[in-house]
């Protein structure tokens, strides 16, 4: 599967490339039920992480919410399509997320998704999540949809 991550050229900021390149490996983290602690090293130790109701302020809280992303899905696969940049560390994007749930391990179900992320540092080494919100449906990550 592909984690490019296109975006329109001239609304790119000067660090657009290594931002890119961070989410690209981001969500090879995110689809990889083992990386749990790789996946919160990609934050700042202070961050805030929001998906759906869930509220995660701090990698403390960020690695229980991360072990909770994986109770119901057996396997998930992102598809970061276009993004769109805010500044020189802001950006939102979207895609899709197909999900093998562990209740029912023959369906797959795909969900569309946004996330709005704020990064702390410039260069690619240096960057963190400092500030991480995604939109989607909870219902189908849970079974219930």
């Amino acid at each position: 599967m592909s984690y490019q991550i296109q975006s329109h050229s001239t609304l790119r900021p000067a660090n657009a490339a290594a931002m890119i390149s961070f989410l690209e490996s981001f969500y090879r983290l995110s689809d990889t039920e083992s990386a749990h602690e790789q996946y919160v090293q990609s934050f700042t130790d202070d961050a805030t992480l929001i998906m759906g109701s869930k509220v995660a302020k701090g990698k403390d809280e960020i690695l229980p919410l991360r072990h909770g992303l994986w109770t119901h899905v057996a396997s998930r696969n992102h598809t970061p399509e276009r993004v769109y940049f805010g500044g020189d560390g802001e950006l939102m994007l979207y895609g899709t997320v197909r999900y093998v749930l562990r209740n029912d391990p023959n369906k797959e179900v795909e969900v569309p998704w946004a996330g709005r992320v704020v990064f702390a540092g410039e260069e690619e080494k240096d960057l963190r999540m400092r500030f991480y919100q995604v939109y989607l449906d909870p219902s189908a990550q849970s079974g219930r949809k």
